[in-house]
């Protein structure tokens, strides 16, 4: 965490001198164990998702789950593709003058009860009539063109046009942009509700970008607008990977506003403790990693939303807290997790936010002189194991004149004093 003026000691003094009933602390609890999205990557162009497991399964929003068959995809991006299909017109063309054309397409609307509309051809600066809606195959072509020959429209013209659609999914995900705000987040993530494929180029907005999956196997190759998350078929006993490193949970991917990829580790509280309480506190010490596990977790719990425009909660650095996945886990580190399980710190029944350091410089300080708030529970208190008081015992004093550093004779000592100097040590002395 990159300013954290909150500290395990005070912990300890928090969970020591709480009000107790037979014997056990009144420490408040979770009602349930929240989901924790951590950004692990933005603005990437790829990433490798592999498990030891089987297969990888990935789920999208109002999706089933799909089993992919591989261990193994690499995920990108690229630029929406929507269908582009064939349709099929009839016209009757070719004729001279607006007053023919329009006396054709009476004749078609009595004869067949089809719309018939005249038209100009710029083209061939002459007239046609359209005659009845587009049909989405051939065979429904030839069917109507026949029928239409019976009616005694034999010089009926069938003209084969292009025409794009646009998915549900892209029609959805062009309106969740346009009332997104803030937001980062480039790809669908609720459902499509009554959302109908679409014609027009006005329809979606412009620059969509889709999430490409890419497998060995079929079933690990296609391409969504939606987010798409990534887990092992055994998700406890085979962590799925991003990029090589282990991760509880799963890892989600989506496009961002920039059209890049950001990636997210969605896991369960207190599986992500699990890669924080190690990476934050390497003291070996069972109550003091209790400690800093509910420093973590009351941190994480109150940082819910904290990155909530770029589509998650927190970061795995020190802008929020160290989180290094399944690799970083130890055994001390997971029994302080599991012993201390849904434990937060709370003032007026809400989470406190947990700041803390890993060195306090010997006293912390009131959290209005650095943040902009004060807060009761932020104090400013003596950091004992980093004061004055802990290092007397080893602070040597002498009465000694301290030799002319400057003499040719005092070389050697020149030489380890400058040593000591650039690694931050100073002799108290000014004849040097």
């Amino acid at each position: 965490m990159r300013v954290r003026p909150f500290f395990t000691a005070f912990l300890f003094a928090l969970i020591i001198s709480l009000p107790t009933d037979a014997g056990l602390p009144l420490i408040p609890l979770l009602p349930a164990e929240p989901v924790i999205r951590i950004g692990l990557l933005t603005n990437t162009s790829s990433v490798t998702i592999t498990t030891p497991d089987s297969q990888l399964v990935a789920r999208s929003p109002e999706e089933p789950d799909r089993l992919l068959a591989t261990n193994r995809v690499t995920v990108s991006a690229r630029a929406y593709r929507p269908d582009v299909v064939d349709q099929y017109i009839f016209e009757i063309k070719d004729i001279a003058t607006s007053a023919e054309a329009n006396e054709i397409a009476a004749e078609v609307r009595e004869a067949t009860g089809q719309s018939a509309l005249a038209s100009i051809d710029a083209k061939t600066n002459t007239w046609k009539v359209w005659i009845g809606e587009p049909k989405e195959s051939k065979e429904e072509a030839d069917a109507f063109k026949a029928a239409l020959a019976e009616r005694g429209f034999e010089d009926v013209v069938v003209t084969i046009e292009k025409k794009t659609v646009h998915s549900p999914d892209a029609v959805a995900l062009s309106q969740q942009v346009r009332t997104a705000g803030r937001s980062q987040v480039r790809s669908l993530i609720r459902s499509t509700g009554s959302a109908q494929p679409a014609a027009g180029t006005d329809i979606v907005v412009p620059g969509l970008r889709e999430v490409i999956v890419n497998g060995p196997s079929e079933a690990a190759k296609y391409t969504s607008l939606k987010s798409v998350s990534f887990g092992s078929f055994d998700e406890r006993a085979n962590p799925v990977r991003l990029n090589g490193k282990a991760y509880r949970g799963k890892i989600e991917v989506f496009v961002n506003a920039k059209g890049a990829l950001t990636v997210v580790n969605v896991v369960p509280l207190e599986d992500y403790l699990l890669g924080v309480v190690p990476a934050e506190l390497s003291l070996p010490s069972l109550e003091a990693q209790k400690a800093q596990a509910v420093a973590a977790r009351t941190y994480a719990v109150a940082n819910i939303n904290g990155f909530a425009t770029q589509g998650f909660d927190m970061r795995p650095d020190v802008w929020s807290q160290v989180y290094k996945g399944v690799a970083i886990e130890t055994q001390m580190g997971t029994r302080a997790v599991r012993e201390t399980a849904g434990m937060i710190a709370t003032h007026n029944g809400k989470p406190i936010m947990a700041y803390f350091t890993s060195t306090c410089g010997g006293r912390t300080e009131n959290s209005e002189n650095i943040f902009d708030h004060a807060e009761p529970y932020l104090r400013g208190v003596e950091c004992s194991l980093e004061g004055r008081r802990h290092f007397d015992p080893f602070i040597v004093k002498t009465v000694r004149t301290p030799a002319k550093l400057r003499d040719e004779a005092n070389l050697e000592l020149v030489r380890l004093v400058s040593m000591l100097s650039v690694n931050g040590f100073a002799l108290a002395t000014d004849q040097i």
